[in-house]
């Protein structure tokens, strides 16, 4: 119980940063060294673009997305939670179940609403699947897993201890984007493993926002977004995104996102797209996601 303890404390205090960005970059050159002979066709020129979008976006999230959902979660934990002190065997499970339903949450709202989706675009607009695609992101995207969360502090869940839940989760998620796992049989149907999340990134019409969650399939079932692996996925955007620039392709959602508010000539309609999901349209001709309908894309 002491190790147990003693590891918490690390992962969810000191150790937080180092353990995310050992796991993320010793996966991202292991997979590339893999890719030597594996995948000779590994684009170099698109990893470091994910890479470069994931170091930008840290540095802009530290405020965002790090101390400012921290001292909320404290605040709430230190004036309003039900117990005072929580055994930690029950507080690691519930940790764990709160955080994996605000990932599914706040994942799928990033799918549905316009400008929520302009955000976190961005993570799918990689061509490519693979652990360097796993930070890809935008800095104002995920923002609402950290009032999702609240529960846990109201509940009475320590911060550490949520904290090293959600490091050891987003590990996972950072392994679930690998490239070289292949289909794993009924765990596929239990875990959110590299396939079932490959089809989260695909862009055919059957996988479009589906397996929203990170670590288990628990949710995607509950809520009915599962999709189970049929045709090989292919990972990227409906509308594709070739920049491997990081300082403007952070900016792809948005810029498809401001491509169809143009075309709206009333204000009120402009004004739609940016809380409408994004095969919405004015006038009824689909600009995103259109495959998913069947639909084909006005030139």
């Amino acid at each position: 119980m002491e190790s147990l303890q003693a590891a918490i404390e690390f992962v969810g205090g000191p150790g937080t940063l180092w353990v995310l960005a050992g796991v993320y970059f010793g996966s991202v050159i292991l997979e590339r060294l893999w890719a030597i002979r594996g995948n000779p066709e590994y684009d170099n020129a698109d990893a470091l673009c994910s890479i470069g979008l994931n170091l930008i976006s840290s540095v802009l999230n530290l405020v965002i997305a790090i101390l400012v959902p921290l001292a909320l979660y404290v605040l709430v934990f230190d004036n309003l939670r039900l117990v005072g002190d929580l055994s930690l065997w029950l507080a690691i499970p519930l940790a764990f179940i709160i955080h994996e339903l605000a990932y599914y949450w706040d994942h799928r709202l990033g799918h549905r609403v316009g400008l929520l989706w302009a955000f976190h675009a961005i993570h799918h607009s990689s061509n490519e699947f693979n652990h360097s695609t796993a930070a890809r992101g935008f800095f104002l995207d995920g923002q609402l897993k950290g009032l999702f969360a609240l529960p846990a502090a109201f509940i009475g869940v320590d911060p550490v201890v949520f904290i090293a839940v959600s490091v050891l989760t987003n590990s996972y998620g950072i392994w679930n984007h690998a490239s070289y796992v292949p289909r794993l049989g009924w765990v596929d149907r239990t875990l959110m493993t590299p396939k079932m999340h490959k089809v989260h990134h695909a862009n055919q019409p059957q996988y479009i926002d589906r397996n929203y969650s990170q670590v288990t399939l628990i949710f995607d079932r509950l809520f009915g977004s599962i999709a189970h692996i049929e045709e090989e996925p292919d990972p990227g955007l409906v509308k594709r995104v070739y920049d491997n620039n990081p300082f403007t392709a952070q900016f792809a959602g948005l810029k498809q996102l401001k491509d169809r508010m143009d075309t709206a000539g009333d204000w009120r309609d402009k004004l739609a797209y940016l809380w409408r999901p994004p095969e919405w349209s004015h006038d009824g001709i689909c600009r995103s996601d259109c495959a998913k309908y069947g639909n084909v894309s006005p030139a």
